[in-house]
């Protein structure tokens, strides 16, 4: 079976190992670069019961479980870790925030409100080395990669045989559409139910051993009153060898 992969981002690359391991002929098609956007510069961070009481927890679950799997399987090239992960609250030095007990390396302008994972419900990887790892380790397995810009879709009748590039047809089983927030693209194409990007911003430190694996989720409460960001907080900070 030849699988076409639109998109060489952290679910192209992943599903092109998977099926490369199982023997299938894998072309992954990507416009610039493996892990260029979105996949290379995430928060990487990974929670096993986040999602508890949601349609989304037997997936969360088994993402978690297989990435420890992976890690172990392919030499963890992308530095996934266990860690402890706490929320809380930041603000200025004027801020009424109350100091409480809390990893050492903490501003004093940050009070926890609670530990929200430990090193069996939290992890993390870096998402650039996780990405271009698990399209090496497809690579490796017979994939290939090609850089080029997926214009449409190939059909013969209502069947769906292959991708248009700019002119070059290529032709195979199946077409997976992998391509994250530009997913949006392939509704010209295909009826699919839109998916739509939103820009973050992340800061990466560099730190040596001077920070142990921790992460923070904190919401910002200013002088006057409390502006609730429930999904900033500090980015994943990194030991040197990783940036």
């Amino acid at each position: 079976m030849r699988t076409l992969v639109v998109g060489g981002g952290v679910i192209g690359a992943s599903i092109a190992y998977r099926l490369a391991s199982r023997g299938a002929d894998v072309v992954v098609i990507e416009r610039s670069a493996v892990a260029c956007a979105a996949s290379g510069k995430s928060g990487g961070f990974l929670a096993r019961d986040w999602c508890d009481g949601t349609p989304l927890m037997q997936l969360a679950r088994r993402s978690f479980t297989l990435h420890a799997d992976l890690a172990e399987e392919l030499g963890n090239l992308w530095g996934y870790r266990r860690m402890t992960t706490y929320g809380g609250v930041v603000g200025p030095p004027s801020a009424p925030i109350r100091r409480t007990t809390s990893p050492a390396w903490i501003s004093s302008n940050v009070r926890i409100s609670g530990q929200l994972g430990s090193a069996n419900t939290t992890a993390q990887v870096e998402p650039a080395a996780f990405t271009t790892g698990m399209m090496r380790a497809a690579q490796e397995l017979g994939a290939e990669l090609r850089l080029a810009t997926v214009t449409g879709l190939l059909r013969r009748g209502d069947e769906v045989v292959g991708v248009d590039c700019e002119g070059e047809t290529l032709e195979g089983d199946a077409v997976v559409i992998a391509m994250g927030p530009w997913s949006i693209l392939a509704t010209q194409w295909l009826s699919l139910a839109p998916v739509l990007g939103m820009k973050g911003h992340s800061i990466i430190l560099e730190t040596g051993e001077l920070i142990p694996p921790e992460a923070l989720f904190l919401e910002y409460v200013g002088s006057v009153r409390a502006k609730r960001h429930p999904f900033i907080g500090a980015p994943p900070i990194w030991p040197a060898k990783y940036l």
